[in-house]
């Protein structure tokens, strides 16, 4: 990249003026270490510019500052857990004045193993936005593939893609009695968003499946079906109650914000609840949550309630790993849903807790890296297999 091209980008990112997509480009290519001391020269020149040192007295910068470096202390301090925290990138300026100048801080510098080695590992790539939508009539649509705009009518209720990678559902006036249900399903390393027909957005984690009725209004009831992971914002409705189904248990609302895990390999089934409150069901026990709550149900069958923190259970939601004292294993199978690869264990397990955050974009070398400078466990890949070891 010419000098030019990179003074310029660089300003548009610390002026917020770069698209998220541009953003994440332009970080990555930081990151690779190519054009390093330039960059770092370009930072100076644009620190030295009177416009930016104004920039960074800016009191209400200096407070999201203050905060990022709180939080980072907090994660690193917390006993029981080996912090692995990386630079959220809370404010551009934040992420470009602090985490470029201390890019050695997030990544190896050295190049560890063969040419060979390198090549094996470009085969696992992150994850992205993408989704099979299953009609009705049993037709499937591959989202990635599909163009943006309308793409499908039936019975009067339009489906369409956003531009920013979001399934709309939108119910009109003449629209009749809709029957049957559609399927939005992720495949490993796979994540999309949906506006369902009454106005409920909801966020589709990795290896996950939601089911739904074309339309809610002829209904008592809204009633979903969900296998993986979903984030819920339902839009209210006090006559028609939000409910969702999963496996042993049902989760019923009004209008609420909260994260259903329920994938078949982890201990147990939770319900996280941010804003308003949940009625959860299981066949033996009910509880009703409250905000920062969360309901486990394990395979015995028993339901449980805890107050949890809820920035690392809905971290997923902003492309982001966040680990909270999570064991190895936990911490895998994240890893494993989001860059397709297969997880395999060798030795004796690390009884370590790990604690910290980075981008799900970035490359997995780049997340191994980070949990390998913790020293509680080292990492092999051999084509899409990813080996753990002492």
């Amino acid at each position: 990249m010419e000098k030019k091209i990179l003074q310029y980008t660089l300003r548009q990112y610390i002026y917020g003026e770069l698209s998220e997509e541009n953003s994440r480009a332009f970080l990555s290519y930081i990151k690779s270490g190519e054009d390093r001391i330039l960059i770092q020269e370009l930072i100076q020149e644009v620190l030295d510019d009177p416009v930016d040192r104004v920039l960074l007295q800016d009191p209400e910068l200096l407070l999201v500052l203050d905060n990022t470096w709180e939080q980072l202390h907090l994660q690193i301090n917390k006993p029981k857990a080996r912090s692995l925290w990386s630079w959220k990138r809370i404010a551009a300026v934040a992420a470009a004045v602090i985490g470029i100048s201390f890019a050695g801080w997030w990544f190896f510098d050295g190049v560890s193993g063969s040419v060979n080695q390198q090549s094996k590992q470009e085969l696992i790539s992150p994850g992205k936005q993408s989704a099979t939508l299953t009609l009705a009539n049993g037709d499937q649509i591959r989202l990635q593939e599909t163009m943006n705009g309308q793409i499908a009518d039936e019975m009067g209720i339009k489906i369409s893609k956003s531009n920013d990678g979001q399934l709309i559902y939108e119910v009109g006036k003449n629209a009749g009695a809709g029957s049957g249900n559609h399927i939005l399903s992720t495949t490993k390393g796979e994540t999309y968003r949906i506006k369902l027909p009454d106005g409920t957005q909801v966020w589709l984690n990795a290896a996950s499946a939601l089911k739904y009725p074309m339309q809610f209004a002829h209904k008592g009831k809204r009633e979903v079906e969900l296998v993986g992971e979903a984030y819920f914002e339902v839009a209210k409705d006090p006559k028609h109650p939000f409910i969702v189904n999963t496996s042993g248990q049902q989760i019923k609302v009004l209008g609420t914000h909260f994260n259903v895990n329920s994938y078949a390999d982890e201990p147990a089934l939770r319900t996280t609840l941010l804003e308003g409150s949940v009625e959860v069901s299981s066949s033996n026990r009910k509880l009703k949550l409250l905000p920062g709550q969360q309901s486990s149900l394990n395979a015995n069958g028993t339901l449980k309630l805890q107050q949890v923190d809820t920035a690392p259970i809905i971290a997923w939601t902003n492309h982001e790993f966040m680990f909270d004292e999570d064991d190895i294993e936990s911490v895998m199978r994240k890893i494993a849903r989001w860059y397709n690869v297969d997880v395999i264990y060798q030795g004796k397990k690390t009884t370590e807790k790990f604690g910290g955050g980075i981008s799900r974009f970035d490359n997995v070398k780049q997340v191994l890296n980070l949990l390998e400078n913790t020293g509680a466990v080292h990492f092999r890949i051999e084509g899409k297999n990813l080996y753990v070891l002492p």
